[in-house]
């Protein structure tokens, strides 16, 4: 089951990750929100007293950058929620244009299903919008567990006094900057492959089992490997990419 009006941007097993372009795609969300016995959406329910749909609704009228992650059914596994605060600035150079500054978003918030935590959807969705987003991006935490899971797992690093990213306004936020936001989805899909490529890993794991029991490989199983790994060139990592590519280069299909 799909949500119109959601560009889908990567795909992990059964989870989409995407940006939702319209208030209407918030209708075809399953929202589970948490409550005695069930285990749900809570945060902003409990703090906050708000309905789930008008919070993502309202964050698009807004004109807010609204990330999803769904699965196959179209239940919300986990959203962030992103607020432009400043423009990209641009500069003409003997008639070429050249961006001199990344925008910058506010992350005003993100929550994954508690049944789902732990296991990278957070991560992975933030890393997917930021790369999107192309900016950098400031947050501020409000508890220490989520501070350090911004700046281990993501990067972000206190704004200094000299730093002119943004207004001096936003001097207690982490901030990540353009330069490592650009490559944090490549990094993570590096030091996690499985979480950001199963089936090219699950696919690749498989036919060197095969190969390595001296079993036959059908050209179905092995195009479909060669497909995998087309879609997932820019994320994987060095090494791990030269073993697939001389792993098919000397690999002969056995009919």
């Amino acid at each position: 089951m799909s949500v119109k009006n959601m560009s889908v941007l990567h795909r992990a097993g059964n989870v989409s990750y995407g940006l939702l372009g319209s208030e209407s795609a918030v209708d075809d969300l399953v929202i589970e929100v948490g409550r005695t016995g069930l285990s749900g959406f809570n945060y902003f329910h409990k703090k906050f007293g708000m309905p789930y749909e008008f919070l993502l609704k309202r964050s698009i009228s807004s004109g807010h950058a609204l990330f999803a992650a769904t699965d196959d059914n179209a239940r919300l596994l986990g959203f962030a929620r992103f607020e432009k605060i400043a423009d990209e600035v641009e500069r003409i150079h003997r008639g070429k244009k050249n961006v001199v500054k990344r925008p910058v978003y506010l992350l005003r918030s993100i929550e994954v299903h508690p049944s789902f935590r732990h296991i990278g959807i957070g991560r992975l969705l933030f890393a997917i919008a930021v790369e999107s987003l192309k900016s950098s991006v400031i947050t501020l935490p409000d508890n220490f567990q989520a501070a350090r899971f911004f700046r281990e797992k993501l990067m972000f690093i206190t704004i200094s006094e000299n730093d002119c990213t943004v207004s001096a306004r936003y001097k207690d936020y982490l901030l990540l900057s353009y330069p490592k936001a650009r490559v944090l989805l490549k990094t993570i899909a590096e030091n996690y492959p499985r979480m950001v490529m199963p089936e090219l890993i699950d696919s690749y794991e498989s036919l060197m089992f095969k190969s390595n029991m001296g079993k036959s490989i059908s050209r179905r199983d092995l195009n479909r490997f060669k497909e995998l790994l087309e879609s997932s060139t820019h994320l994987v990592d060095g090494k791990l990419l030269k073993e697939m590519n001389s792993f098919l280069n000397k690999f002969t299909v056995k009919s």
